[in-house]
Order: structure tokens, then C-alpha cells, then sequence
């Protein structure tokens, strides 16, 4: 608040800087007073008829949440966007910086034993379901109906 006063007394004091700016403020308080001749009646006519006034209102609150929402897709978009990239470019950081570590042959004999322990899975798995179904098809012939298949 103190503050106030000295600011507002410097700018009374320097009479030059404020002629300096005069036009400015002319130029802009002619384009407003022009704007309110234009937009002035038109407000006046839409609040004579509630029901255009309705209508218009309504699409004026239309617009404004179409360009809202827009703008929440534009910014899901971007970090989704963003996310992409950065996963992938990171990958090749990360494929990069094994490839550097290990060498060519021990990136190939990480790969080979994955691939052993994921395939041991996978025969695993399957015997796992044969022997369930062979299971279950004995004890749908012998009149029991279907059972559970574990």
C-alpha cells in the first residue's frame, strides 16, 4: 500500500511520459467505442428475444466446451505422443548400451538362453494341458459327464 502513493505521484510528476502515450490511448479508446457501437445493438436485440438469446447462449457454450475438450485431446495426444518416443528411443539406448557391455556374442548367448528358458516354459505348459484333456476324456467315457480340466 505504501507503494501505491509513490508510484501514483512519480507518474503525475513526469507529465511528458503520459503526453507520450496520449495517441495511443486516443487510437484505442476510438477503436472501443467503435466496437461498442457495433456490438451494443446487437446485445440490446438478442435481449429483446429470449429466444434467440437462448439459442445463441447455448452456442456460444457449445463452442466454448468443443474447444475445451479439444484442447484436453491435444494435450492427451501429446503425452501419449511423448510417451511413444521416449520408450522407443530409450530402447535403443538400452539396446545400445547391452550391446556395448556384452559384445555381439554375449548379447547372442542372453538371447539363446531366454529363449531356452521361455521355450522349457512353454513345453512345460502344453504337458501340462494334454495331460488334463487326456484326463478329461477318460472321465467323460466312463458316464461322469465333464469334469474340471485340472
Amino acid at each position: 500500500m505504501d507503494m501505491l502513493p509513490d508510484w501514483a505521484a512519480h507518474l503525475l510528476s513526469n507529465h511528458d511520459n503520459i503526453r507520450a502515450y496520449t495517441p495511443y490511448a486516443r487510437q484505442a479508446y476510438s477503436y472501443i467505442s467503435l466496437a461498442r457501437s457495433y456490438i451494443l445493438p446487437l446485445i440490446d436485440q438478442v435481449s429483446r428475444k429470449p429466444d434467440l438469446a437462448t439459442i445463441a447462449l447455448l452456442l456460444v457454450i457449445l463452442f466454448v466446451s468443443l474447444k475445451i475438450l479439444n484442447m484436453l485431446w491435444r494435450t492427451v495426444m501429446f503425452w501419449i505422443t511423448m510417451a511413444r518416443r521416449v520408450i522407443f528411443w530409450g530402447g535403443l539406448v538400452v539396446l545400445g548400451l547391452w550391446m556395448y557391455t556384452r559384445g555381439p556374442e554375449g548379447v547372442q548367448e542372453d538371447v539363446g538362453y531366454w529363449i531356452n528358458v521361455w521355450t522349457n516354459e512353454k513345453d512345460y505348459w502344453m504337458e501340462k494341458e494334454r495331460a488334463a484333456r487326456l484326463g478329461n476324456q477318460v472321465k467323460g467315457r466312463g458316464g461322469q459327464g465333464r469334469g474340471a480340466w485340472f
